[in-house]
């Protein structure tokens, strides 16, 4: 008779260490303003903006896996903000598609990557690293050793966000191994997705993946997408090189 409180205590532990193990990562609070806007590699003038509401995720450097080497292209166009704008630095990833050029994917070229998105917190007012990176199956496994290197190899508190094609947020919940503040899911350009996802948001669904569900990437160049949730972060792309006239356009919440 003693065994069985014994045998239910053992019980209830590995139930509640498969549920800790099971916990549902949540995007963390940021300090970034509501209004982000992406600037991309192109002469960007936003001196019209207002820092107490708007920042800007700007285009730091694309980096080019191909076999063991990484290729760093840093941004040559010039960027202008006002004093105090929240700005995020964003590290676009490529990986070349030749078979005798493909990327090792190596330990190697993690390492290297942690120290070049390291060098773009030295501009001034860089508050965040963004991660831009539209992975194929094949390069999840290493994608995810890159963002926790990243997480461990950045100075602490410092935010770490990615970009999240449309489809990953509604789809088999892999962002969940992503030791991110937040993915931002990027609904434009959506491709062969395009209705499905706006049709799924037309019906009020929220993302089944719970790390999507503190912001939306939207362009100002497509019509406006309806059911988007309220008290969201938004990042706004534009396909040209923003105007004051622009932010007319921003059509959320």
């Amino acid at each position: 008779m003693y065994f069985r409180p014994i045998i239910l205590f053992v019980l209830l532990s590995l139930v509640a260490a498969c549920n800790t193990e099971r916990a549902v990562r949540e995007p963390r609070p940021s300090d970034a303003p509501a209004t982000m806007l992406w600037a991309w590699e192109r002469n960007e003038d936003l001196r019209f903006i207002d820092p107490a509401t708007t920042g800007v995720a700007f285009l730091a450097m694309t980096l080019t896996l191909e076999a063991d080497s990484v290729r760093r292209e840093p941004r040559r166009q010039p960027l202008f903000v006002p004093e105090g704008t929240y700005l995020t630095a964003v590290i676009r990833i490529e990986t070349v598609k030749q078979t005798e050029r493909r990327p090792a994917l190596s330990d190697g070229q993690i390492a290297e990557i942690v120290v070049l998105t390291r060098s773009a917190l030295e501009r001034p007012n860089v508050r965040g690293i963004q991660i831009d990176f539209d992975a194929a199956l094949s390069e999840r496994p290493f994608y995810r050793k890159l963002m926790k290197e990243l997480r461990s190899g950045l100075p602490a508190g410092t935010p770490l966000t990615m970009t999240a094609l449309a489809s990953w947020c509604v789809g088999d919940r892999w962002l969940q191994e992503m030791d991110v503040d937040e993915a931002v899911p990027m609904a434009f350009v959506m491709g062969a997705d395009a209705e499905r996802i706006r049709s799924f948001l037309r019906a009020e669904n929220d993302w089944t993946e719970p790390l999507c569900r503190a912001s939306y990437g939207l362009s100002i160049d497509e019509a406006p997408l309806a059911g988007l949730k309220p008290g969201r972060r938004v990042y706004y792309f534009s396909d040209n090189s923003w105007n004051a006239g622009d932010l007319r356009k921003l059509y959320y919440p």
